[in-house]
C-alpha cells in the first residue's frame, strides 16, 4: 500500500508502521469473515440445490363414488446433508377437481414418512385396499408384506430365497398377478450353497462326504461348496456396483412361498409385468463381460 509513497523519507515510513500494522489487522479481519460468510451461502445453496426432493414414483387414484377427488400416493428421494445419506420419503395427498377440469385443488395432505427400508410397493388390482411391499430391515434380512386396509396382514422372510432387491428403474419391478394371488419382483441371483459341515464319522446315511465328491456335483455337500460360488461374474457397473446379477422372483401371497425364476442364457432380467397366463419382462444381453448400464 506504500508503493506509491516510496520517496518518502524513511523517517515517515517509521512513524507510519504501527499504523501500517492495525489497518493490515483490520483488512485480514475483514477479508477473513467475508470468506466464512461466502463459505456459508455457497454451502446453504448447494444444499438447497442438491438436496431438493425428487419425485420417484406416484400413484393416482379415483376416490369410490367420487370422480372429482383423486387419492395420490408419492415417494420422493432426497439427500440428507447431515447423515450424509439419500433418504426415501412416503406421502399422501387429496386432490380436488374443479369443475372446468383444468385446475386441481389440494384437500388434504399427509405428514411424509421416512421410506427408507421400502424397496417397491404397489396396490393389488383386485382389491385396492391390499398392498404388497418389498422392504429391507437389515444388509442380511429382507421381506415381502402384505398390508390390508393399513394393517399389517403378512410378513414373510425372503432372506435366506434371494439377495438385495431391485428397486431401481431398470431392473426393478414389482407386479402382481391379474387374480390377485400373486406378486412378482427382481431381486439378487441367491448366492450358491456354502460347504455343509463334514459329518464326525462316515455312516451309512447315504450322505455325501468330501472323498465322494466329482468335478462336475450341483450344489453344496460336506466339505466343500457348491463350485459355482467361486465363479467370477462381473456386475452391470455404474449404480449396480457390487450387486449379484437380477432374477424374477414369484411369491404366492396366500401361501407365502417364493421360487426364483430361471433366466436365458446371458440374459439379465427386469422389468418384468404379469398378463393372463404368463409373465413378460425385458432382457438385457451381455457376453463374457457386462457393460456400464444405466
Amino acid at each position: 500500500m506504500f508503493t506509491r509513497n516510496s520517496t518518502v523519507s524513511g523517517t515517515l515510513k517509521a512513524s507510519m508502521s504501527s499504523s501500517t500494522f492495525a489497518s493490515g489487522s483490520s483488512n485480514s479481519s475483514g477479508n477473513s469473515k467475508a470468506s466464512v460468510d461466502f463459505a456459508r451461502f455457497a454451502r446453504e445453496t448447494f444444499e438447497k440445490t442438491y438436496g431438493a426432493p425428487t419425485y420417484v414414483a406416484a400413484e393416482a387414484r379415483r376416490s369410490q363414488g367420487q370422480d372429482k377427488v383423486i387419492s395420490i400416493e408419492y415417494t420422493t428421494s432426497q439427500r440428507d446433508f447431515a447423515r450424509d445419506s439419500k433418504r426415501k420419503v412416503a406421502g399422501h395427498m387429496v386432490l380436488g377437481i374443479d369443475d372446468d377440469s383444468t385446475t386441481a385443488t389440494v384437500l388434504a395432505k399427509g405428514v411424509p414418512a421416512d421410506a427408507g427400508s421400502v424397496s417397491m410397493s404397489l396396490r393389488s388390482p383386485v382389491d385396492s385396499s391390499v398392498v404388497a411391499v418389498l422392504r429391507t430391515a437389515s444388509k442380511t434380512e429382507r421381506f415381502v408384506e402384505i398390508w390390508h386396509d393399513g394393517a399389517l396382514a403378512k410378513s414373510i422372510d425372503v432372506s435366506n430365497v434371494h439377495g438385495e432387491f431391485y428397486g431401481d428403474s431398470t431392473f426393478g419391478k414389482l407386479a402382481w398377478s391379474v387374480n390377485g394371488k400373486s406378486i412378482v419382483y427382481a431381486a439378487e441371483k441367491p448366492e450358491y450353497d456354502k460347504a455343509r459341515p463334514e459329518p464326525a464319522t462316515p455312516d451309512n446315511s447315504g450322505e455325501e462326504i468330501a472323498g465322494d465328491i466329482t468335478d462336475d456335483i450341483i450344489g453344496g455337500v460336506a466339505g466343500i461348496a457348491d463350485p459355482r460360488r467361486y465363479e467370477v461374474e462381473s456386475d452391470w457397473g455404474e449404480t449396480f456396483d457390487g450387486k449379484r446379477p437380477p432374477a424374477l422372483v414369484v411369491l404366492d401371497v396366500s401361501s407365502g412361498a417364493a421360487r426364483v425364476l430361471a433366466a436365458p442364457d446371458g440374459v439379465s432380467p427386469g422389468q418384468a409385468q404379469c398378463l393372463e397366463e404368463c409373465i413378460v419382462f425385458t432382457g438385457y444381453k451381455y457376453a463374457v463381460r457386462k457393460h456400464g448400464i444405466v
